[in-house]
């Protein structure tokens, strides 16, 4: 008899690559809980560099892959998709008007004009966290990586894999997405999305090496700051939620409003996707 199964958001052992793992086993809408072996989140997929990983990779057989990466990010690092899979690049990090955020000289310059933008709201130069914040508040509307995310999963396009460069943020803010338009609780989701800090903690840990004596001086804010720069943090979490309660005063109608997925097409998606606990 098989052993029992994994606790959720245990990520896969791969040689490189952190914090690839999936949805699966999640509590659910109903007392179900999200159907095992589907829906998977991770990293940018160039670094499936060894035989294993790109075995271990190719075993899950993955039909759609989105990369939810900048033009820019998908031409410098290209993914290695496994046969059988269906891979499409669509950025999933976007400022308010829908301009793609990216790195490029005249994304930059497009940056310079946000934080202006968001200077004369806030009345002063705006912080890079609070930039940043910014920008996990523009995500969940009129996203159209999310779109072709929740057309995949309509579709019944799995096994699926949505990734960004390093699974945490974008990655993050769709995987919290799909467990509440699964039925997920809003801990839930959010436990999904801090998990990123115990599956990346080695990296977390490198980068605070280098950068002991500047987090030592930091204060508690400061702190947050750096340790999302390889982890993520709760704060922008609670912030793409929070917009998404203000715009629409609830999940359904943020799901129905912005991805066509009124309470039968709901229902059928959490059909499709969930199962009793065994």
């Amino acid at each position: 008899m098989p052993g029992p199964s994994p606790a959720p958001g245990t990520p896969l052992a791969f040689d490189a690559a952190l914090n690839f793992r999936e949805l699966g086993g999640y509590p659910a809408a109903d007392g179900r809980t999200v159907r095992r072996g589907l829906l998977w989140r991770g990293g940018q997929l160039m670094e499936m560099r060894s035989a294993a990983d790109r075995q271990t990779l190719a075993a899950l057989g993955l039909r759609f892959i989105l990369d939810l990466r900048s033009a820019d990010e998908v031409a410098a690092y290209p993914d290695w998709v496994p046969p059988g899979a269906r891979c499409r690049a669509v950025s999933a990090m976007h400022y308010a008007d829908g301009t793609e955020v990216d790195f490029s000289p005249a994304g930059l310059a497009r940056e310079r004009a946000e934080r202006a933008l968001v200077a004369s709201r806030l009345g002063r130069a705006p912080s890079d966290a609070e930039m940043f914040l910014h920008l996990y508040t523009c995500m969940p509307f009129r996203n159209p990586a999310f779109r072709v995310l929740f057309a995949a999963l309509e579709a019944g396009e799995v096994p699926l894999l949505f990734h960004c460069a390093a699974g945490k943020d974008r990655t993050g803010v769709a995987a919290m997405l799909v467990l509440l338009a699964l039925g997920a609780g809003r801990e839930t989701a959010l436990r999904d999305y801090m998990h990123t800090n115990v599956c990346r903690k080695p990296a977390i840990d490198a980068f605070l090496t280098v950068h002991a004596a500047e987090y030592a001086a930091a204060d508690a804010a400061g702190r947050e700051q750096l340790l999302a720069i390889e982890g993520v943090s709760r704060l922008m979490a609670e912030g793409t939620l929070r917009a998404i309660e203000r715009r629409y005063g609830s999940f359904d109608a943020y799901f129905a409003a912005e991805y066509g997925l009124t309470a039968p097409r709901l229902a059928a998606l959490r059909e499709r996707y969930l199962e009793h606990a065994r």
